[in-house]
């Protein structure tokens, strides 16, 4: 085919321009959410790894220990490690402001060892007005970096107060550090002020480390990791940013699972579109062969029509997912809408080679949807297409043995366990098991309608004979309604049954009348045992149940696991729906109670015997059975707060749970410890307001997705009423006769809508078997594999049936409203038109 022709074919292929716009509305949808989603994570990505090299400065490994910190007496003995050049302490924490408007990161480091592994620490460039080696780190000193000083709207020679434990601690802004500008909000204090401010002496965060020229970076790093307790591990400078990317790829995964969702509906719609015009025009195409096109000539015009369609939606996604991203970067920062990034960062960092692959992908859907049109164009009877002027598809004959074939493989496939962290074989069953229903559809079709009983009022006998007559058109128009409403169904299921799920766990969990946080927005404040005995004494307060966290890196490699100390009563059990299967706790252990994240990530199980470094201490534990938590996607730990004080010595709580004397009203009780603690800047929460809020979270987390759906399902359903107004026009002709021989106007649209309501049946029926199918395997492969949540199936079903007769409804006026174009014409007209 030369180039003249091929451009004549395509300016005429494009004259309905609203199908064509559908087409790449659905192709640009799935590009811009893949792209917005990757260059979020990766802009989020680039700033953490960027902040962690600054920071690092030329340390090759770092120690890395609990949230809590270990115990400082450990640095001596690294520093001598052969192979170790220089060790420096750190002691890092996220302080909240003093009046309780965000938080700062606070880095407590010994001058002298930190300048040899970061300069910029101490000694800011040449000529600038900051600090230099004349003032030097002191307990009421503190250097900040630009970005800190511009988020906590302070200047060098004021005085910054931070929350530590109960009270605050105020120090002099002695300086800025420009070189550490990458760094992120930071202020850098000396690190024995530092413990003695925020009650951390003797306990250190990390330790950074450079080796000496020449050494044996693998011989260090084993016998570094030989001589740390549990819960220290040796990780490199990068590994935080290495780290987030694996806490946030579930998410991030989904998401785009949802993106190739959309692509996949706009893969439908160009498959519908194309195929139309191809019924259409099948009598020009039939012409051109006979005037000598090749078969692969024609494959080529449908392609090369596809390729368009897609490239225009890809570039269009691309551009609209790049201003997506810049958007949410510059009004929520790196947050993806679940709390993984909840900086403040505004960098854009896009990845152009994984922008290019996703457009790539977006045309390649679109010339794939286009290539199957051109397959059954290759079938096509030349002689008979040049005679007949019907606008039915060409069907593929396809053995029900291959659709049943990918269901078993779709079974199995369900049944493997993640690939690195990720659900894998649960998208490919899925995908397999819409595959499936989509090859179904014809046999199911013909088994339904040849079972179909007879009808005596002639419009509905009509109706169901045009839609007998017309394979091909409703094997297409109710492949894209069962893919449409499988998707809403199972996506239904999933939130629904995860949403419910997580209220049951909220209402177990929230068992006391009022909640009280030391420091709601960072880690320096806590409650000591004498704050909590004044909040005990209270006449307002019945009871007083302290709560303590903490969070380390175990296994290799690092996962976080996040320790709960608190007092482990029956109706806490209860209410974390726990699951004893260990047995009690042998003598000289402590029982503990996992996460099913810990089961997965970890591989514990109950019964096994661990040890944890529980304030630094090494602690025996044993698993004595399992507990659900939804707080996190990570391993966590349930300890009794009797035993963790025991073993640890740690007796400051970070939360307070209050029972409250009867009739005490939760506001007056919030008064009176605030007179009881008058320094403190604490949270307040009743248990209604955290599980509202926690809802809500839930809510906005999944936005995005029912977004997407929504948006998903209006496509596919403006693509169906446009699938009915070509079929209607191809068949004016035919509205003509039937005026003639007596039918009204309104007996033809009632012709239209009872078909539109057979096709939209049929697709709703198998789209809610198949959503069903796909359902489960969200809830029990996906989101356990995904996030390893243990989710009970639970199922809408008046929001199932609301959404089999809205497609149904929907599916018969969108018919009813495309053929109103086709019958306005006189039936003289239309059958003048025929001869």
């Amino acid at each position: 085919m030369n180039a003249a022709l091929l451009r004549a074919l395509l300016a005429g292929s494009f004259a309905n321009r609203w199908r064509a716009l559908l087409a790449v509305t659905c192709i640009a949808l799935g590009v811009a959410l893949a792209g917005a989603v990757h260059t979020i994570h990766s802009s989020a990505l680039d700033e953490i790894g960027r902040a962690a090299r600054t920071l690092a400065g030329t340390a090759d490994l770092e120690l890395q220990g609990p949230r809590n910190g270990f115990d400082d007496a450990l640095f001596a003995p690294v520093a001598r490690v052969v192979g170790v050049s220089v060790a420096s302490p750190v002691l890092d924490l996220e302080a909240t402001l003093a009046d309780g408007t965000g938080t700062l990161r606070v880095l407590g480091i010994d001058p002298f060892r930190a300048a040899r592994l970061q300069a910029g620490f101490v000694a800011p460039p040449a000529g600038a007005s900051v600090a230099t080696s004349a003032e030097p780190l002191d307990a009421a000193r503190a250097f900040l970096t630009p970005l800190a000083l511009a988020k906590s709207g302070m200047k060098v020679g004021d005085d910054l107060g931070l929350r530590a434990g109960s009270s605050v601690v105020r120090l002099r802004i002695a300086g800025a550090l420009p070189a550490l500008d990458d760094g992120g909000a930071v202020a850098v204090v000396d690190i024995a002020a530092a413990q003695q401010a925020f009650g951390r002496v003797g306990s250190i965060s990390r330790i950074d480390i450079r080796l000496a020229p020449g050494a044996n970076a693998a011989a260090v790093r084993e016998a570094l990791a030989a001589m740390v307790p549990p819960g220290v591990a040796v990780i490199t400078p990068d590994a935080d940013s290495r780290l987030s990317a694996s806490l946030t790829r579930a998410y991030r995964v989904n998401l785009t699972a949802l993106a190739l969702v959309a692509l996949a509906t706009g893969a439908f719609l160009v498959f519908a579109t194309m195929a139309l015009q191809a019924a259409r025009r099948r009598g020009e195409f039939a012409l051109l062969r006979a005037l000598g096109l090749e078969r692969r000539d024609v494959a080529l015009f449908v392609a090369a029509e596809g390729a368009i369609l897609g490239a225009v939606g890809s570039l269009l996604g691309t551009v609209l997912g790049l201003a997506a991203a810049d958007l949410m970067l510059h009004r929520f920062g790196y947050d993806l809408g679940a709390g993984f990034f909840a900086g403040a960062g505004q960098v854009l960092a896009p990845d152009l080679l994984a922008l290019g692959a996703i457009a790539s992908l977006g045309i390649a859907t679109s010339v794939a949807a286009s290539l199957a049109v051109a397959k059954s164009l290759a079938r096509l009877d030349v002689a008979q297409a040049l005679r007949d002027r019907t606008a039915d598809l060409p069907v593929a004959g396809v053995p029900i043995a291959i659709p049943l074939a990918l269901l078993a493989i779709a079974g199995v496939l369900a049944t493997l366990p993640s690939i690195a962290q990720l659900p894998l074989g649960g998208y490919a069953a899925i995908a397999m098991g819409l595959g499936s229903a989509v090859l179904l559809v014809a046999p199911l079709m013909r088994a339904l309608l040849a079972h179909a009983p007879r009808m005596e009022h002639p419009v509905t006998f009509l109706a169901l004979a045009q839609v007998r007559s017309l394979p091909g058109h409703l094997t297409a128009t109710v492949a894209g309604v069962v893919v449409s409403v499988a998707l809403a169904t199972s996506m239904g299921v999933m939130v629904h049954s995860f949403r419910l799920s997580l209220d049951a766990w909220l209402d177990g969990v929230l068992g006391a009348d009022l909640y009280v946080r030391s420091s709601p927005l960072g880690d320096s404040g806590f409650f000591s045992p004498g704050d909590v005995a004044r909040i005990a004494r209270l006449p307002e307060v019945a009871a007083v149940e302290s709560l303590r966290y903490d969070r380390m890196l175990l296994g290799d490699p690092p996962t976080p696991v996040t320790v709960i100390a608190r007092p482990l009563w029956k109706r806490v059990l209860n209410g974390f729906q726990a699951q004893p299967s260990g047995g009690p706790a042998k003598e000289g252990a402590i029982g503990a109670w996992i996460s099913a994240a810990a089961v997965d990530l970890q591989g514990w199980k109950a019964g096994d015997e661990i040890t944890l470094p529980l304030a630094g201490r090494p602690t025996r534990i044993q698993i004595v059975g399992t507990f659900r938590d939804y707080a996190r996607t990570w391993g966590a730990v349930l300890i009794d707060q009797a035993d963790y004080r025991r073993a640890s010595g740690d007796e400051r709580a970070n939360d307070l749970a209050l029972r409250l004397r009867e009739g005490v009203a939760t506001a007056k009780a919030a008064d009176a410890v605030r007179r009881a603690l008058p320094e403190a800047r604490l949270a307040f929460d009743d248990p209604g307001e955290i599980h509202q809020r926690s809802l809500l979270l839930f809510d906005r987390t999944f936005a995005v997705t029912w977004a997407l759906e929504a948006v998903a399902a209006l496509i596919a359903l403006a693509g169906l009423t446009s699938s009915f107004a070509a079929l209607a026009w191809s068949r004016r002709r035919e509205f003509g006769v039937l005026r003639h021989l007596g039918l009204a106007r309104r007996d033809v649209l009632s012709l239209l809508a009872v078909e539109g309501a057979a096709t939209g049946a049929l697709g709703a029926l198998i789209g809610l078997a198949s959503g069903a199918a796909v359902s489960a395997v969200l809830v029990h492969v996906v989101n356990r594999q995904s996030f390893h949540w243990d989710i009970e199936l639970h199922w809408p079903w008046a929001a199932l049936a609301s959404l089999v007769g809205a497609t149904i409804a929907l599916c018969s006026i969108g018919a009813t409203l495309a053929g109103r174009a086709a019958i306005s014409r006189e039936a003289v007209f239309a059958v003048k038109d025929d001869a």
